[in-house]
């Protein structure tokens, strides 16, 4: 629909408006966004088409007008009325958007009538850094697809997991100063409990290297006799195989690996059919830890090509985040010296001009599956801590870029070496018994049995990681991504809001910053080009990696294209976030409120039971 050029009185009076009044409503706004914890609540501006700004410990929201966002009078909010439809089907749950909800299903799909339904139900913040910075980064991500067998056949050896059934959630808060506690497993969960309860015991607590989800403000436990521990890493995952259903089986683990930071994909079934699989959990181990935030944007980068077919013959604008062809990786060289250069510095990697390391060009032609020449140790640290080992890095990117692409009619009966390290890995990890947890019921697994004949498929079986024998990947990230097997069709895969996400539409964001289910205004440049990019967005995902403020990854769709225009995506951008206008109210009144902390500012922009735990 071709969106219509005409405004509303009441936007181009705004527009010309520039009274005293409202210019010191704009400056009290601005003043108060940049309150300290110590200060008093924000004051209410003066023109009544302007929000009470407020700040979190994460970001700083300064209220602006809608039609004063660059670029707003020329979106097509016409076209935008599924999307909106869509993000309401999960947020008409919530009482300050059930009416706007219910309202928005009354409106023709009209420009003009949901030009006016904006104006009328929604306040406008420009987002903020914590430093007061308006520039933040816009990159993207796309939905894979690989190849895959629902058997362990030939080079289909490594596993893509379901939800672990030995894998427990617990409340940061029940645990938080406590050596040992009386706790209750049902369904996944460990709740407390009081002494001698029936059917809890006391464990004790040891969460060392672990650390709550950002989102719930949940710990992802296993329980090991008494003691209560984070869930397996990556790297322990890898070596003994983990109580959980195999979903398919897969011959390129470091696909799989760009998959699950993806959150969601497409497995082109060996024997013919088609199962499409998005994110259901995750091991509770932070993305990356042992990198900088300079170097998890390269290895980010190299992770989501390798999810390509062929990552290395895409030719990407935009200096050393490109990606050349082999014989010609001066782009990648660059940047892997940057990042190694910076790290036995002891700085950060920022852009600059280093010494060139040469990188190995990619095998050209199919191989025998075999594992990279380096094999990188973890070295036991999380959340970021401790100096970087920079051959890791170096050795992580170059082995993301680099390795060799499955050979899929390889059979492990041909490779003697291959028969050695199945043979002599170390034996899996068994499930925790329901006397050992205390509990006769344990985390809930995934029925396969409805997808039994389905596209040509056949069920992958139930627990068959235990007891199976996987090679190593050397992946020394210990984040590790578990998925549910969803229907396909035309619609993209399911976000974190839980409603399928639309390319070019949705985007992936820290939800403490940026409330899920909430419109989005960017403002950048298009790919590769200096073109502006500015487009009404929703924040429907997260991600490991997407955090801090004025922070999004734009989702681009399913397939190679679509992962081409998401690794060339790395820009710098800014944020406008829309909220109901009495969320936003509600957002600003309740100030400093903390869910048992210190008086202090608040964790979460909305404070969310679901989409996002307050402290």
């Amino acid at each position: 629909m071709t969106r219509s050029k005409s405004t509303p009185h009441h936007f181009s009076l705004f527009a010309r408006l520039r009274s005293p009044v409202l210019m010191l409503g704009i400056a009290i706004s601005t003043i108060a966004a940049a309150q300290s914890a110590q200060d008093v609540p924000p004051q209410i501006p003066a023109n009544p088409d302007l929000g009470p700004a407020f700040s979190t410990r994460n970001a700083a929201y300064v209220p602006i007008l809608l039609d004063e966002i660059p670029g707003w009078e020329d979106e097509s909010l016409g076209d935008m009325y599924s999307n909106f439809s869509t993000n309401c089907k999960a947020m008409k749950r919530r009482s300050a958007w059930a009416p706007l909800c219910a309202k928005l299903a009354r409106l023709p799909r009209e420009d003009a009538a949901m030009r006016q339904f904006m104006h009328d139900e929604f306040y406008a913040y420009q987002m903020l850094t914590p430093t007061r910075s308006a520039t933040g980064k816009l990159t993207g991500y796309f939905e894979p697809m690989i190849s895959g067998s629902l058997t362990q056949q030939g080079a289909y050896r490594y596993p893509i997991y379901g939800i672990p059934s030995d894998m427990y959630m617990i409340d940061s808060r029940t645990v938080a100063g406590q050596q040992t506690r009386w706790l209750k497993a049902d369904q996944g969960q460990l709740s407390g409990a009081e002494t001698g309860e029936a059917g809890a015991r006391e464990y004790r607590i040891d969460l060392a290297g672990g650390a709550p989800n950002p989102r719930d403000k949940r710990y992802r436990v296993r329980i090991d006799g008494s003691t209560i521990r984070p869930y397996y890493t990556r790297q322990q995952i890898d070596a003994s195989g983990i109580n959980a259903p195999v979903l398919a089986w897969v011959a390129d683990p470091y696909k799989l690996y760009s998959m699950q930071i993806q959150g969601s994909g497409k497995i082109q079934l060996k024997d013919g059919g088609l199962i499409r699989l998005a994110y259901a959990e995750q091991n509770g181990h932070p993305f990356m830890p042992n990198a900088t935030r300079g170097d998890t944007d390269a290895m980010l980068l190299a992770i989501k090509a390798r999810g390509l077919d062929e990552p290395l013959e895409i030719d990407i604008p935009g200096g050393t985040r490109g990606m050349k062809k082999p014989g010609g990786n001066s782009a990648v060289d660059a940047e892997v010296a940057r990042i190694v250069a910076a790290l036995q510095g002891g700085g950060t990697a920022s852009a600059g001009n280093t010494p060139v390391a040469h990188a190995k060009p990619r095998p050209q032609g199919k191989s025998k599956l075999s594992r990279p020449v380096t094999h990188i140790a973890s070295s036991g640290q999380s959340g970021g801590q401790g100096k970087v080992d920079s051959s890791s890095v170096e050795a992580m990117i170059q082995l993301l870029l680099t390795a060799p692409v499955a050979n899929e009619n390889y059979s492990a009966a041909d490779d003697a070496s291959a028969v050695a390290d199945a043979l002599s890995a170390p034996k899996p990890a068994t499930s925790k018994s329901s006397a050992a947890t205390g509990s006769d019921k344990s985390a809930p697994r995934i029925d396969m049995s409805q997808y039994e004949g389905v596209a040509g498929a056949k069920a992958a079986g139930q627990a068959v990681g235990s007891g199976v024998a996987v090679p190593s990947t050397g992946i020394p990230d210990p984040s590790y991504v578990f998925f549910r097997r969803i229907g396909d069709g035309p619609e993209g895969p399911i976000g974190a809001l839980g409603v399928p996400l639309s390319a070019g539409r949705s985007m992936a964001v820290d939800p403490r910053a940026t409330p899920l289910g909430a419109p989005v205004f960017i403002s950048g440049t298009q790919p590769g080009s200096s073109a502006p990019m500015r487009r009404l967005m929703f924040a429907q995902d997260t991600g490991g990696a997407i955090r801090g403020s004025v922070r999004g990854d734009f989702f681009w769709g399913f397939g190679d294209k679509a992962g081409k225009m998401a690794l060339a995506t790395n820009q710098p951008v800014q944020m406008w976030l829309l909220l109901p206008k009495s969320v936003a109210g509600s957002a600003a009144a309740s100030g400093i409120k903390t869910r048992g902390a210190p008086m202090g500012l608040r964790d979460c922009a909305v404070p969310d039971d679901e989409l996002c735990v307050e402290e």
